[in-house]
């Protein structure tokens, strides 16, 4: 009634708490699926609807998979992360920190979406690794970034990997 045929493509970052909730869109992508202006206008009134949707890959082509400091981090005693510009249909099931100089690491927390924590991170320059694991044919792969993140990492800063994948 109020949504268009066309579909709209979207980046979902996180899920529903609640049985009645798959995802929880911004309000510019939850109006991209309606017809009209109007219509978006009386589809953000309704709230939770129901909607078809596929999985699709993500395609980031002039982006390598970035590290984004949270704001709320503080070094050394609390890190927080998002991963951005993770293309290909697979997830992020496994996040571990490593330090560079001994390989000692430990495995993250996944906070939300692609937020990934640890309290008390290893100290020095760090390599992230990331399990990267396919829903469809179960195959699971560890990915190791060419880029460390630095000792000196700071809330806010960003990271390039220096590396994609597919």
């Amino acid at each position: 009634m109020y949504c268009s045929d066309k579909g709209v493509t979207v980046v979902v970052t996180d899920s529903g708490s609640g049985h009645n909730t798959d995802f929880i869109l911004s309000r510019r992508a939850y109006a991209k699926m309606a017809q009209t202006t109007y219509a978006a206008e009386l589809l953000l009134a309704l709230g939770v609807v129901e909607v078809e949707y596929r999985r699709v890959p993500c395609s980031y082509p002039s982006n390598n998979i970035t590290f984004k400091i949270d704001e709320n981090s503080s070094n050394p005693h609390y890190l927080a992360f998002v991963i951005w510009y993770q293309q290909g249909k697979k997830d992020v099931t496994a996040v571990q920190l490593c330090e560079t100089t001994n390989l000692s690491c430990k495995l993250l927390d996944r906070s939300y979406g692609a937020v990934w924590t640890v309290v008390t991170p290893p100290r020095g320059p760090l390599s992230i690794r990331m399990l990267l694991s396919d829903i469809d044919d179960g195959e699971e792969t560890w990915v190791v970034p060419i880029n460390d993140i630095p000792q000196n990492w700071k809330a806010g800063d960003i990271y390039d990997s220096g590396i994609q994948v597919e």
